[in-house]
């Protein structure tokens, strides 16, 4: 596979054996403030009205300014209201998940599903467990241009439609 490029074949981000073409690479970042033992939310936004331009999420860093509180974090594509599921990966909504547990020795973990192309907007969650904290997050995104049908496609898949 050339780089810069992805294959029909190759990753499930195309179709009909069309190529989407890398166009660059972007990071996006900030900072959410969390009270408490509460949830604080963010949306970061990519939507630009051009749906023939989506973001593969290849890196999602989530840490606070202490670096020790224990936490979890998801990515997904609608914001969400956190309950018994936080990190679900049966919610198709959810692509991308950062944590750090409260054992000794404990360090941050992450997973990102390889399977999304967000082409609309995008929404960090992060749930603290210790006291009142700032919490920075930074997502790095590849820009890749999208055929008509590869960013249908994809819409459908950010409405948690299983494809």
């Amino acid at each position: 596979m050339e780089e810069g490029r992805l294959q029909a074949s190759g990753e499930g981000s195309t179709q009909g054996g069309e190529e989407v073409k890398r166009t660059r690479t972007r990071t996006l970042r900030g900072v959410i403030d969390i009270a408490s033992g509460t949830t604080g939310k963010a949306q970061v936004v990519v939507d630009d009205g051009l749906i023939n331009r989506g973001y593969k999420v290849t890196g999602f860093f989530v840490w606070n300014n202490a670096g020790t509180t224990s936490f979890i974090s998801y990515l997904s594509f609608k914001s969400q209201t956190l309950g018994a599921n936080k990190m679900d990966a049966a919610n198709n909504s959810q692509f991308a998940w950062t944590w750090l547990g409260s054992g000794a020795g404990s360090s941050i973990e992450r997973i990102i599903d390889p399977d999304h192309v967000a082409v609309r907007d995008m929404f960090v969650s992060i749930e603290n467990a210790g006291g009142a904290e700032r919490f920075n997050y930074m997502i790095v995104v590849e820009e890749y241009a999208l055929s008509n049908d590869e960013a249908i496609l994809n819409i459908i898949k950010e409405g948690s439609q299983s494809l």
